[in-house]
């Protein structure tokens, strides 16, 4: 019996049971109100319906070039920072929870294989639900030994649980975004990024031109007007580099071709648009603020742009009643105890506001019910409960009267475990109007109403005593700077970003940052060092503005004389988050480090189970090289005795190098620790780590001894204890602990001996959330203790902290992850001890 006949039986068996009342009596009545709250995989705002969250995510993360760019704008429906104009709205008023029985999942017994399901009459108009399942698949895209892996594909089930089948069987295209014909006999969906239609029985798909050209990049999210002369659709841009520039609304007149860009909507776009009943307004769903995503309306020619749902619940997957006089959107929050993964443990459910924004009601208390849209007849129509969450209530899809009232179940899950692709179903019309015959004739794209508001300046944080703003970096598409920082001898700092070939130059004159040249390749994760005659070599990194990232090998010098950058010499082996470290006889070592699959090294690693060959890094190095900038040759050196990368390498003041620690998501964090003897090209053991860590800080001391600060540790927490490493006797010791856990945080030796710790990422415990911090603390030698001095205004973690000449600590670029979203930084802060 194949997965989807045994899906039709058991959908069959249930609905005899129900018809004939012979309920077993361990089928007991429960009501809404009563479904424990559970761990909810999130809708997010995507509509979409063929990635799963963790995709969708990682879309809007990733920076694509044109030839992958297309896919990836079919899924991202949400961008950061759209602000709207803002409407007074009513508290919310609670709606009482159903009364109606609903049957528990686990009291129904699996089908016999002698049972047959009834032939299955031709399905009606209005009859159906589309819906996106993960469908087992052989595909290019699946990794590991298996050449079958789960791929969103769009089916079809009856409203009476019946015939529940994939509408294409022989794809293998992902597929997502379905949308009915006003008169239910065409469907709207997306495959692999392209916009197909097709009718219920599956017959070939056409291709559907919305007249996306250059630098459109791709529509998602299209619908039907219900009088069907229209489409509304979500359009994205390119900007001239190549890389997503910006989204907005779109509308398509099918008759006339005519396409208009709401120009109120830029540049932030948003997701699942959706036209009201009479035409006259589109919803839709977008972020603002900080990553806080609400429900906007606009008129259908641009004007009258406004938010409607309140800034708590986050809201998003709108859709209109077919009376026009509601709106239902799905909240989704993270939940108050626990988040064990980064895409998981949301806590949803449905609310219904009317389009002006008052009456905010609340129709579900379970924290699983989300994906809602509404039926023909005014019902709502939504999913309770995943396949990830064994205790995730009582799944499957369920109807609602719109005041919340006569919750019950349609059908038991036609979606299990990882076949659930976080799909809206959506009901199918019955009888309304045909829409314009295609093919369409789209023309050229015109910008429609005004432009958008301009939000609101966010106020600057409050500065801790020592700390003052100095200039911002001209920092854009997403990178942050401060992947490494170096003090040129000029006294200038020298900034590059993350993934990335543009880099910066701080005046501590003028307290400003100015563009200089370019690198010669994209790096991320790469190494900065200045050398003796004051030009800066660059090392390795991974290639992250590639289609398939990979390490690099090359090198390249910067000399802030002409401003530019120029390739030397190439290491021995690709690397990136290595450690290079200048020598006392002007030589760097370049030690350590992840690099290309298959490449040579001294050890190998097991990665978990979601590391995979796409990520192109496979191998951690023991090896280790050195580049003499004499012949701008690299050659090789002695070996580690272990494998890292993550971990410090700190020139002591004898001339020999400490390496510690270093560690990753495939192997446990290194307690051990050597030394590396320029005089003799090898490393030897030193004393142990009390606690493996990688992601510290490492900073000498005036009296010699070593500072290991903070990092994470084998749990995957932070750590806020420190040790000291004396080399007269190689051993560690403990050296206090600081407020607070730290990773990716910075630890600069001040003039007087003390050791300013800035900012990191905090995670307290494994299945908490983390979160990236804006306290600093100053570590004093002499009394071996930690003391808290402030915030230095913004949240930020992997960010560069350079001493300047004069004393002072410029700290500047970074990244922040919070409740409110993630994002790069372009400010910088002053501290003066």
């Amino acid at each position: 019996m194949t997965a989807d006949q045994d899906l039709d039986r058991q959908l069959a068996w249930w609905l005899e049971e129900r018809a004939t009342h012979l309920a077993p009596d361990g089928l007991q009545e429960r009501s809404l109100s009563r479904v424990d709250v559970t761990r909810q995989r999130p809708g997010w705002l995507v509509r979409d319906r063929g990635r799963s969250p963790r995709a969708a995510g990682r879309a809007v993360l990733t920076r694509a070039r044109t030839g992958r760019l297309l896919a990836v704008a079919m899924a991202v429906v949400v961008v950061a920072a759209g602000a709207g104009l803002f409407l007074k709205l009513s508290p919310a008023l609670v709606a009482g929870p159903s009364d109606s029985p609903s049957i528990a999942p686990s009291t129904l017994p699996s089908p016999t294989p002698s049972e047959t399901p009834p032939p299955t009459a031709t399905p009606k108009a209005g009859d159906q639900i589309a819906f996106i399942r993960n469908t087992d698949k052989v595909s290019a895209r699946c990794y590991g030994p298996k050449p079958t892996c789960p791929v969103a594909r769009l089916w079809l089930v009856g409203s009476d649980g019946r015939n529940a089948h994939e509408l294409f069987p022989d794809g293998l295209g992902s597929q997502g975004s379905p949308a009915w014909s006003p008169d239910g006999t065409r469907l709207l969906y997306t495959d692999d990024g392209k916009l197909y239609m097709t009718d219920t029985s599956g017959s070939e798909p056409q291709l559907v031109d919305t007249g996306c050209v250059a630098p459109c990049a791709g529509d998602s999210d299209v619908a039907f007007s219900s009088d069907g002369m229209h489409l509304v659709l979500g359009r994205t841009s390119l900007d001239a580099a190549g890389y997503i520039g910006s989204s907005a609304i779109a509308t398509m007149d099918l008759a006339s071709g005519q396409v208009s860009e709401l120009s109120s909507t830029a540049p932030t776009g948003g997701g699942q648009p959706e036209w009201s009943p009479d035409g006259t307004k589109i919803v839709f769903s977008r972020s603002w603020g900080k990553g806080k995503s609400a429900v906007f309306v606009v008129d259908a020619d641009g004007q009258n742009l406004r938010r409607i749902s309140p800034e708590k619940p986050q809201a998003g997957s709108p859709g209109w009643s077919p009376d026009g006089s509601q709106i239902v959107f799905t909240s989704y929050d993270p939940p108050v105890a626990r988040q064990k993964e980064w895409f998981g443990d949301y806590h949803q459910d449905i609310y219904t506001i009317h389009p002006d924004g008052t009456d905010l009601r609340q129709l579900t208390t379970d924290g699983t019910s989300n994906q809602a849209t509404w039926t023909p007849d005014g019902r709502i129509l939504f999913s309770r409960g995943t396949g990830f969450v064994p205790d995730g209530g009582e799944p499957g899809f369920w109807t609602m009267d719109a005041d919340g009232s006569n919750a019950a179940r349609l059908m038991p899950p036609v979606l299990a475990g990882s076949e659930w692709p976080g799909s809206l179903p959506v009901w199918q019309p019955a009888g309304g109007p045909a829409i314009v015959p295609p093919p369409w004739n789209p023309a050229p794209a015109t910008p429609a109403g005004p432009p958008p508001p301009t939000p609101a300046p966010t106020p600057a944080p409050a500065l801790a005593s020592g700390f003052a703003w100095t200039g911002s970096l001209p920092v854009a598409d997403g990178d942050h700077a401060g992947d490494t920082a170096t003090l040129l001898a000029d006294g200038r700092v020298l900034v590059t970003r993350d993934c990335s070939k543009a880099a910066d130059l701080y005046d501590p004159a003028t307290g400003t940052f100015s563009s200089t040249g370019s690198l010669t390749a994209t790096r991320g994760s790469k190494t900065a060092t200045l050398l003796r005659d004051g030009r800066v070599l660059i090392t390795g990194g991974y290639d992250c503005g590639a289609s398939d990232p990979v390490i690099l090998a090359s090198a390249e010098l910067y000399d802030p004389t002409t401003g530019t950058f120029s390739p030397t010499g190439s290491m021995g082996t690709p690397r990136s988050s290595h450690a290079a470290t200048l020598l006392e006889d002007g030589r760097v070592l370049v030690v350590g480090g992840q690099t290309n699959r298959n490449t040579a090294s001294s050890g190998s690693v097991t990665l978990a189970s979601y590391r995979t060959a796409a990520t192109g890094v496979e191998d951690v190095l023991a090896t280790a090289e050195l580049y003499d900038p004499a012949t701008g040759m690299f050659s090789p050196t002695g070996s580690m005795r272990d494998f890292r990368h993550r971990f410090t390498a700190t020139l002591l003041k004898d001339g020999r190098v400490l390496v510690v620690g270093g560690g990753g998501e495939g192997y446990a964090s290194r307690t051990s620790v050597e030394l590396y003897d320029p005089a003799t090209g090898t490393f030897s053991r030193t004393g142990s780590l009390k606690s493996g860590r990688w992601l510290h800080t490492a900073t000498l001391l005036s009296d010699g001894r070593v500072l290991i600060a903070g990092g994470r540790s084998p749990n995957d927490t932070t750590y806020s204890n420190a040790e000291i490493y004396d080399s007269s006797s190689g051993q560690f010791s403990a050296a206090g602990s600081m407020k607070t856990g730290r990773q990716q945080h910075t630890a600069t030796l001040l003039p007087d001996g003390r050791v300013l710790i800035a900012g990191g990422y905090e995670q307290k415990d494994s299945g908490s959330r983390g979160q990236t911090l804006s306290s600093t603390e100053l570590y004093d030698p002499g009394t071996g203790k930690f003391t808290m001095i402030g915030s230095m205004g913004d949240l930020r973690s992997s960010h560069g902290a350079t001493l300047l000449n004069d004393g002072r600590v410029l700290i500047a670029g970074g990244s922040y992850i919070s409740d409110d979203g993630s994002g790069a930084l372009t400010s910088a802060v002053l501290y003066q001890p």
